[in-house]
């Protein structure tokens, strides 16, 4: 849960910076039709992987995928 809380709170900071400073972020505007198309797809796949993986590769496919949703939610 504690990194659960960390991860929500590092996103808030991320999407209040581009609220207040939208220039943080131009460099990621070229990739973000791309980012925002592929959304189910890289869902379905890093669902698929989290429930074929054991233990330890559950967390790097948790991890990119939480970078993922990031990117997502701040293009």
């Amino acid at each position: 849960m504690r990194t659960l809380g960390l991860i929500f709170v590092f996103l808030g900071l991320l999407l209040l910076l581009k609220q207040f400073n939208p220039e943080f972020i131009v460099w990621l505007h070229p990739y973000a039709k791309p980012i925002k198309d592929a959304f189910w797809g890289v869902t379905l796949i890093a669902l698929g992987l989290y429930i074929l993986t054991k233990k330890t590769t559950r967390k790097v496919v948790l991890a990119l995928y939480l970078i993922y949703l990031l990117l997502y939610l701040v293009v």
